[in-house]
């Protein structure tokens, strides 16, 4: 999972989750995470077979983000997480 510290180290407003199949662990599959920031860039955080954050990347645009996501392995289909907006204006 996306941890709070990046949430709000970037400022991250919007969180979307990608899955990956994974066949050597029960669960049968991980997650990569993507995070729009307030300040226009996105953040890539991709994790491994326990589901901790592996990889993090701080990207411009939103199509370099998912080109990023993909090359790994990971289905074009997105699911929105949650939204962040309340947790940046506190």
């Amino acid at each position: 999972m996306i941890s709070d510290y990046l949430i709000d180290k970037h400022q991250v407003i919007n969180v979307w989750c990608i899955f990956k199949k994974e066949e050597t662990i029960a669960a049968g599959f991980i997650r990569a995470f993507l995070g729009e920031c307030t300040n226009g860039k996105w953040l890539v955080v991709i994790t491994d077979k326990f589901w901790e954050e592996s990889e993090v990347l701080l990207l411009n645009t939103r199509s370099t983000a998912m080109i990023k996501i993909r090359k790994r392995g990971f289905y074009t289909r997105i699911r929105k997480v949650y939204s962040c907006m309340q947790r940046v204006s506190e």
